[in-house]
């Protein structure tokens, strides 16, 4: 828990200090860093030294996109004109991702993949929030100059 509390100090700094610098950048390298980490995390959980370094960089990961996030929620819905309401969607959105990625880690379990496939799992949601974030820039390159964010 300590390390976990660690990373995520540490993961929540370096977020918003890169994502001030690049916005996408941060997310591209911090969802796939988090990609990586959980199917590291997946091979090694039996090495209790994998594991402690995982949790620690799965937490940093995870967190430093929390920034970006925000932000680019806030870009955009600062110019569409509902900045609060789109502050409160985006947290009820992480706590959706939350119990999405509970589910989708207990599914695996109960699949009978093992203890250590929510990593898989995470991997592949981390990966396909890539995917997303990609999708958001290509969107706002497209979008009409008072909703694009770079």
């Amino acid at each position: 828990m300590v390390l976990f509390g660690l990373g995520l100090a540490v993961g929540n700094g370096i977020g918003g200090r890169f994502a001030d610098r690049s916005l996408f950048g941060t997310l591209y390298a911090t969802l796939a860093a988090q990609g990586m980490v959980l199917l590291v995390f997946w091979i090694g959980a039996g090495n209790g030294i994998v594991a402690s370094v995982c949790v620690f960089l799965m937490a940093a990961f995870g967190f430093a996109t929390v920034s970006p996030i925000q932000k680019l929620v806030m870009d955009r819905a600062s110019r569409a004109g509902a900045p609060t309401m789109a502050a409160s969607v985006n947290i009820g959105m992480f706590n959706l991702g939350n119990a999405l990625g509970a589910w989708a880690g207990g599914v695996t379990i109960a699949a009978g993949f093992g203890l250590a496939s929510p990593n898989w799992a995470g991997a592949a949601l981390s990966f396909i929030a890539l995917g997303l974030a990609i999708l958001a820039q290509f969107s706002a390159r497209n979008a009409p100059a008072q909703l694009a964010t770079e």
